[in-house]
């Protein structure tokens, strides 16, 4: 993990020009965007080795120690935050180390946990190194392709955008992708939530238990999806007012949201499905079930859509991508449901 870190940080220091450009960071934005990578970067060893940390804590018995490291780092990031931008004025450098800071303490209180209250996890001297990084790197490439396509997605979407509806639509993603990303941390919460217990009890050949957790799961994010698209149909003026003040950019997020918000409902369902599969070691469908809702049917579907249904192509293009998803999800469901 460290040593990830230090690769990624070596890279993108290095190649930063060309990497925001390529990103379409180019024009007014790049001085901002380069201070901001420049500063963020230097902490990416914390990021890494902080989420992985959680999973190991998690799964010595303790969810609620980590939760109590998330919030401190949240709550670390919200003072530095006005410190450092409204009271020290240090602008865009200031709200990057204030973010990085966030980091080093929740990932400083899990290598606490980590070094001195752990039962069953620790630190050991291993044999068969290659093999055994060989079999991690195997297991771990569905949740790597979740976070790798999510950021192709989100980068094809914000050119396609770009693209056709001009800086407003990209400030409108911005705010449909602030809720987006509370909707998939929550559903990736309830899937990291299952996995460990699928594990042990596969271990144990308790198969009853299996299917009893993965029944309570889909079940929880369902409803909780449903209940996201409620809430943002209901409530979605003073939600997404809140973000902008922007008559044109606002207007431009609600006709976009009621239609991108159709996504919220299925994708817990995919998403605690490939983590399911990956719990139970059927590692090829979990990458098949990612890669699909991620990419192979969503990159299609954004240069398709817009052409026969204009702009509301665009914002039907990823719950439409879920549900085309979704078919296959149930059909391996059926087949692997142990």
């Amino acid at each position: 993990m460290g040593v990830t870190g230090i690769f990624i940080t070596l890279v993108v220091s290095i190649f930063i020009n060309p990497i925001i450009s390529f990103l379409g960071g180019d024009g007014v934005l790049f001085p901002y965007v380069k201070e901001y990578m420049q500063t963020i970067i230097l902490f990416s060893t914390c990021y890494i080795t902080g989420y992985a940390l959680e999973i190991y804590i998690r799964a010595d018995g303790n969810p609620f120690y980590p939760m109590v490291c998330v919030i401190t780092g949240g709550v670390i990031n919200v003072i530095l935050d006005y410190l450092l931008v409204a009271v020290f004025n240090f602008g865009i450098r200031g709200a990057a180390v204030a973010t990085g800071m966030s980091q080093v303490t929740t990932t400083s209180m899990l290598l606490f946990y980590i070094l001195f209250k752990t039962e069953k996890v620790k630190f050991v001297k291993i044999t068969n190194f290659f093999q055994r990084i060989k079999k991690i790197l195997y297991i771990g490439l569905p949740e790597f392709l979740t976070e790798v396509s999510t950021g192709i997605s989100v980068f094809a979407l914000n050119l396609i955008i770009l693209k056709n509806l001009g800086e407003k639509g990209v400030s409108a993603f911005g705010i449909i992708g602030y809720i987006s990303t509370l909707v998939v941390m929550t559903m990736i919460g309830f899937n990291q939530g299952l996995q460990p217990l699928v594990s042990f009890n596969l271990g144990a050949a308790n198969i009853k238990n299996i299917r009893g957790f993965l029944r309570i799961a889909l079940n929880t994010v369902s409803v909780t999806g449903m209940l996201f698209f409620i809430v943002l149909k209901l409530f979605s003026n003073q939600i997404l007012g809140a973000f902008s003040e922007d008559s044109e950019t606002l207007h431009l997020t609600l006709k976009a949201m009621e239609l991108y918000s159709l996504a919220y409902v299925i994708n817990g369902i995919n998403i605690t499905a490939s983590g399911y599969f990956t719990a139970i070691e059927k590692i090829k469908i979990s990458t098949i079930i990612t890669l699909l809702r991620g990419i192979v049917l969503l990159i299609p579907l954004l240069l398709f859509l817009p052409s026969i249904a204009g702009n509301i192509g665009i914002w039907l293009s990823v719950p439409l991508a879920e549900v085309m998803t979704l078919i296959f999800t149930i059909f391996f469901l059926k087949k692997y449901k142990i």
